[in-house]
This record gives C-alpha cells, structure tokens and sequence, in this order.
C-alpha cells in the first residue's frame, strides 16, 4: 500500500484482513435478520430463514416488498454491532493504515453495513464523493473511508466504480435527495472497477467520485468506515 500513489489516485486498496474472518463477519448480518424477523407480529417463518443470506431479502421481496425493506433497513441501521463486524472496524491495523494515508491524525468515525441488493436498485448509490461540501462540519469533516467488502469484488464480480485522481475540493452535487453527481460532469473522466478480494481494503480520499455497481447475482455487503480527522491545537 503506497501512500505516493494514494495522494496521486485518491485511492488504495490493502489487504489487511485473513479472508475467512472477513467473509465469517456475514454471520452478524444473518443473525440480524433472524433477530428482527423474530420481533415483529408476522410468524418468523415467513422472512425466509431457510433461505440464505445472499438471496434472503430477493426471496423475501417476491412475496412481502415491506418486510423485506424492513429488514434491508435494520441491515444498515444496525448490523455492524455484532461482534465480528464491530471486531474489524476496531481492528488497530485498520486505524494505522487509514491515519498513514489521510496524513493526519484520526478522531471520530462513523460506521455501517451497506447492503447490494437485487430487489432495491434504487438504494444503490449514485456518483457522489464522501465529501460533498468541504464545510468543516459533520460530513465534512471525513478525511478517509474505508470500504471492507464481505467478499470479493471487483471487474465482473460488482463493488465500486470510481473516477481516479486526488482532488483538492469536491465536484458539484447536485442538490436533490440523492446529492449526487452529474453524470455530465463526469464525461472524460477515466473510470475504474478495482480489484478488492475479501479480507482488503478499499480506502477512499474524501473527494473521489465512486459509485455503486448494479447487483446481477446475489447480495452483497460491505462494512463502511467513514473516518474524521482529529481537531487541530
């Protein structure tokens, strides 16, 4: 992982993880799942629990639409405090590495699962910089974020497009729901699809334009750490 090529590209992928541990963290996200089906009113048997993780919510979608966005929400809300998950982003080597790279001190983070889902297209995210305006404040205040996919991405295999290059401030945003970026504005920029095997990490400049590939197959799920820089004496 080269911290000369981050600041050139505005972004690095690292492989800081065994594999195993990193495709095990699913387990927290199933285990969600049960948990809420098994709160609501409607019988537990309806939310698919013999059906596996990868194809659950499409499964569930078939029949019920609310109750699988239900469970997709509860997903990003709340599926990153389980213990394998939470034992990742806590990881000392995970804050090592994104502190090396931002250049700067790290204090503060906020973290989720982000979910790829067939039946939702629609909660895919559009062209956007984790850093929309460079304001100082809440979001602006991210300096780097991680992105740990729970298996392996990449060209043909789904994850992030991104438009390389380090960049000194965000791209306009457009200002609706979305708070996305114009495809317009985009035009001639080089894309890519990096390569990010289960178990690496993709780190993420706060200016990098990415996006999120359309789901073919079954869902995936990524663990997302966006992490802001220390208050300056």
């Amino acid at each position: 992982m080269s911290k000369a090529l981050f600041e050139r590209d505005g972004y690095a992928v690292a492989p800081l993880f065994d594999p195993a541990l990193i495709r095990a963290a699913e387990t927290d996200i199933a285990e969600h799942v049960d948990r809420v089906a098994r709160a609501l009113y409607l019988p537990f048997g309806e939310s698919c629990p013999e059906e596996p993780l990868a194809t659950r919510l499409d499964r569930i979608w078939q029949e019920d639409r609310s109750l699988a966005n239900l469970l997709r929400i509860a997903i990003c809300t709340d599926a990153h405090r389980g213990p394998r998950l939470r034992a990742v982003a806590d990881a000392p080597e995970l804050a090592l590495a994104a502190a090396r790279l931002a250049g700067r001190p790290l204090d503060g983070r906020v973290v989720r699962v982000r979910a790829g889902i067939r039946a939702f297209p629609e909660h895919l995210h559009d062209w956007h910089s984790d850093v929309a305006r460079d304001d100082g404040t809440s979001c602006g205040g991210v300096r780097i974020t991680a992105w740990i996919p729970l298996k392996d991405t990449g060209p043909g295999e789904g994850g992030l497009e991104l438009v390389p290059g380090r960049r000194d401030a965000p791209l306009p945003h457009r200002e609706d729901r979305a708070f996305s970026i114009a495809e317009g504005a985009l035009a001639g920029m080089p894309r890519i699809r990096p390569d990010c095997p289960a178990g690496s990490v993709l780190f993420l400049d706060r200016f990098t334009p990415h996006r999120s590939l359309p789901v073919e197959g079954s869902a995936r799920f990524a663990l997302v750490i966006w992490m802001k820089g220390a208050p300056t004496a």
